[in-house]
């Protein structure tokens, strides 16, 4: 049976301690912060970026880990596995994947790489699925594929925390859409094979959020949803009134509550809100 490394990035917001009792490596991807460099997760936590965030007058910026690093990882971790498994934030976000396609190369190393196609808690959901499925005995290339699969049916709403921050990191796509009044129009955004794309215009916070709950509420009325996530950024306060009611609601169903990491916080800012799940 094949030992297998299980990898990620940082912005799945598997925590270190959560990472070793796992046994998931994960390379860290570098927030960029009033001229100092961290690296997420190691050097800065959630907590930490999020109050820094509040003092600062410029927006911070991200870099994806360099193929030299990848390289460098893989080369270690070569020694004691046979292969690894690499689930990493959606290859349209960022460069990430194929930072990590080229460092297994340059390290001889045989990584199956998997696109998440979204980022956060469904990261994390989709490394807990691979886990069980090596458990089972399956070989590695069938667990990648099956988490392939797994990342195809993956649905998300959200309402993004700062949209200036998301518009200035190029991450969102039909940025037409936020054409007018911002302060007025409250977009709602979902995940489109792997892609950040507008879905609709709400006028007030209060109502765009109202219509994520909806949304979530229509798949798990029709017992699609599974493997959902509450996430958030900056206050949990929200958030957890969010996964209180569904859990209230929807007694069968497995909720995760999730803050952003600041590598995501990066590019939605604080205050951000959304649901993620999988669909059969």
């Amino acid at each position: 049976m094949s030992r297998i490394a299980w990898i990620t990035d940082s912005t799945s917001c598997i925590s270190l301690e959560e990472a070793r009792e796992l046994g998931i490596h994960i390379i860290p991807v570098s927030v960029i912060m009033e001229d100092q460099i961290y690296k997420d997760g190691v050097d800065i936590t959630p907590d930490e970026f999020y109050a820094k965030l509040e003092t600062i007058t410029e927006l911070p910026k991200t870099s994806q880990p360099t193929v030299g690093e990848f390289s460098d990882f893989y080369e270690v971790l070569k020694h004691d596995y046979d292969c690894a498994i690499a689930v990493h934030v959606s290859e349209k976000f960022s460069g990430t994947i194929n930072g990590s396609r080229l460092g297994a190369d340059m390290a001889n190393f045989p990584v199956h790489i998997v696109d998440s196609k979204i980022t956060s808690e469904a990261m994390k959901q989709l490394l807990l699925k691979g886990k069980k499925l090596e458990e089972e005995g399956l070989k590695p290339e069938e667990i990648a594929s099956l988490l392939r699969d797994m990342a195809d049916h993956v649905k998300g709403f959200v309402c993004i925390g700062s949209l200036e921050q998301l518009r200035r990191g190029g991450r969102l796509s039909g940025a037409g859409f936020l054409v007018g009044n911002l302060l007025q129009i409250k977009p709602i955004l979902t995940f489109d094979d792997g892609s950040l794309v507008p879905f609709e215009k709400i006028r007030t916070l209060k109502k765009a959020e109202s219509r994520v709950l909806a949304l979530f509420e229509e798949a798990a009325q029709r017992n699609a949803a599974y493997r959902v996530s509450v996430i958030y950024s900056g206050s949990s306060e929200k958030a957890k009134d969010w996964l209180h009611l569904l859990k209230e609601k929807y007694p069968n169903i497995t909720f995760n509550l999730g803050q952003l990491s600041p590598a995501i916080g990066v590019h939605v800012g604080a205050g951000t809100l959304g649901i993620l799940w999988f669909e059969e």
